[in-house]
């Protein structure tokens, strides 16, 4: 979508054939599905008239932010790019890699993810291109990895976000802008997509939407989307792998609704396949690479695949899965849950504003 975006600028790789414009603005409400989003049309009546008039698309799989953004942000599929889960284990050094918060001195963006960015190439076509969000995603490796030729624009409030943007969309030059929102998929961890919390965050983000798109001028499209929508799990449908035995396990990574697996060796790992299909009864799907490769949901080739699990263990319904040796105990408390293949976290909006608009 944001090479899309570009695309309707230098009239090159506009995939999605939106129509021209000289400034472009795509947002990502991080947590935000086409599901979760209707299911609270009346605290967000300005989105639901948008969504009502547009069509939702499906995000990547494993549906998490590392995977989605990397993918929104070079322009290509988790299995190009090879960012593939919210964390993963790397046999070489035997440490759990965090994909999204993780790198560092030791640990660089460019030693996993060698395609340009699309910020990369807008700047090689001389579009001016910038971020913006809160200060402390400004310097992350993350935001290096899919934004790292944007000039980021520190924009705490919703408000400085308007602000921002309004700047942006002042100046006579093209320019093509990342406005990110985060604080919804944090609400929705910690206190669910029904909670007061995060509806009332709503309302203040389709307040500040209707203000970024309002009075437009002709020449300026605005896109919104997600990276991935929202599960709410109650507690009691948490599935505790270490109850099972589960001899040679190594590592569990990953997302609560997509649990990754790694073994000692093809043999532990193919038993422990038959012992958690039994044990699991249905709440999850446990899948080797090679029978989500006949799926559909992995490419033949795919980057980095020594870091992929052996097995991977896909919740469906109103279930997660955690092994408490390797899960951080606030973890356990979380509510809102992604990363596995239902709509509800599939399913995303796409709305267009502006010169975009149909």
């Amino acid at each position: 979508m944001f090479i899309s975006a570009l695309g309707s600028i230098t009239g090159h790789s506009n995939r999605l054939g939106f129509k021209r414009a000289s400034k472009a603005v795509v947002i990502l409400v991080d947590g935000l599905g086409s599901e979760n989003l209707r299911a609270a049309a009346g605290h967000a009546p300005f989105l639901n008239a948008a969504l009502r008039d547009s069509k939702s698309i499906n995000t990547v799989f494993p549906s998490t932010t590392a995977a989605a953004i990397t993918s929104f942000g070079v322009a290509a599929k988790p299995a190009e790019h090879g960012i593939f889960g919210y964390s993963v284990f790397d046999r070489s050094t035997g440490l759990v890699r965090n994909l999204l918060t993780g790198w560092g001195a030791d640990f660089q963006p460019s030693d996993l993810q060698k395609l340009p960015s699309v910020s990369a190439l807008s700047v090689i076509a001389g579009i001016t291109t910038f971020a913006v969000g809160p200060g402390e995603y400004a310097n992350s490796g993350f935001t290096k990895l899919n934004m790292g030729e944007a000039e980021y624009l520190p924009a705490r409030s919703f408000d400085e976000r308007i602000s921002a943007i309004r700047e942006i969309l002042g100046t006579k030059h093209k320019s093509l802008t990342y406005l990110y929102f985060p604080e919804l998929d944090s609400l929705a961890h910690s206190h669910g997509v029904s909670s007061f919390e995060w509806l009332s965050k709503l309302e203040d983000l389709d307040a500040a939407i209707r203000q970024i798109v309002g009075n437009l001028p002709k020449d300026v499209g605005v896109l919104l989307t997600a990276d991935h929508g929202i599960v709410d799990v109650p507690s009691e449908n948490q599935v505790y792998l270490d109850e099972i035995e589960l001899p040679g396990l190594v590592a569990v990574t990953g997302d609560p609704r997509n649990n990754f697996l790694y073994f000692d060796s093809a043999t532990q790992a193919s038993a422990a396949k038959t012992q958690l299909e039994a044990e699991l009864d249905g709440r999850c799907i446990v899948a080797t690479v090679e029978e989500l490769k006949s799926a559909g949901w992995f490419a033949a080739e795919i980057g980095n695949a020594e870091l992929l699990p052996d097995l991977f263990v896909i919740s469906v319904g109103s279930y997660v899965c955690y092994h408490r040796g390797f899960a951080k105990p606030q973890s356990l408390r979380m509510i809102g849950q992604h990363g596995g293949i239902s709509q509800a976290e599939l399913s995303v909006p796409l709305l267009k504003f502006g010169a975009f608009a149909d």
